[in-house]
């Protein structure tokens, strides 16, 4: 009696597997990175950066609080393009986005009709047209910039304050560190475009963003 009642309990557990693995695992999706990326080895492969006169010759990877990282950036376009992709039907972005000096947030300078604006863009599909501020300043990020409705305090949804990198270098806080994660369907190459329009024009030293840490997965959801 006791041996038949283990051998039952056998062939339920042995179901219950069978009806896990053949159910739900050949369901999870699978996942190619495509692209990883801590600017460590100075690697720009398939990146091009712009500026209001055109290609920039040469792209910078500096070392910024201890790491090396793409940038920095002001009113520049960077642009990353991948081709040949495995077969997938979504993309998982994740980089670090470092936001140096004296961002400004929803604040307008005086004669300025728009804000300190970072953007994101997929395919040409805007994901953040967003503002940052390391001061006083309302910021909109995590939302999109929206004519200065948003209330969101400085340095929102941070993941790491370090020291500034040039006007801001003195200060511990003069750089906010984000954690900036986005998942899209998806088909077919893809590009990737990050830009802004910080003002005033120019001013490297003043304000500035940098990324690292960038990664892009391809997902094939069954």
């Amino acid at each position: 009696m006791l041996s038949d009642l283990k051998k039952g309990i056998g062939v339920s557990i042995l179901a219950i597997l069978t009806m896990a693995t053949g159910g739900c695992f050949k369901n999870l999706p699978s996942k190619n990175i495509i692209y990883d990326n801590n600017f460590e080895n100075g690697d720009t492969s398939y990146i091009r950066v712009s500026n209001v006169n055109g290609p920039v010759d040469s792209l910078k990877v500096v070392t910024v609080n201890g790491s090396k990282v793409l940038g920095r950036f002001n009113n520049h376009l960077v642009i990353l393009t991948l081709k040949n992709l495995p077969e997938h039907n979504a993309l998982k972005f994740e980089f670090d986005l470092n936001i140096h000096d004296n961002w400004n947030g929803e604040h307008l300078l005086p004669g300025n009709s728009v804000p300190d604006v970072w953007i994101m863009k997929v395919d040409g599909y805007p994901v953040y047209i967003t503002t940052f501020s390391n001061g006083p300043y309302n910021q909109s990020f995590p939302d999109n910039y929206k004519n200065g409705t948003s209330k969101n305090p400085p340095r929102s949804n941070a993941w790491e304050v370090l020291p500034g990198a040039c006007a801001a270098a003195s200060q511990s806080n003069g750089t906010t560190r984000y954690k900036i994660e986005y998942t899209t369907a998806h088909t077919g190459n893809m590009e990737l475009s990050l830009s802004d329009a910080l003002q005033p024009f120019n001013s490297m030293c003043q304000k500035s963003w940098s990324v690292d840490n960038l990664r892009i997965t391809a997902v094939k959801y069954n």
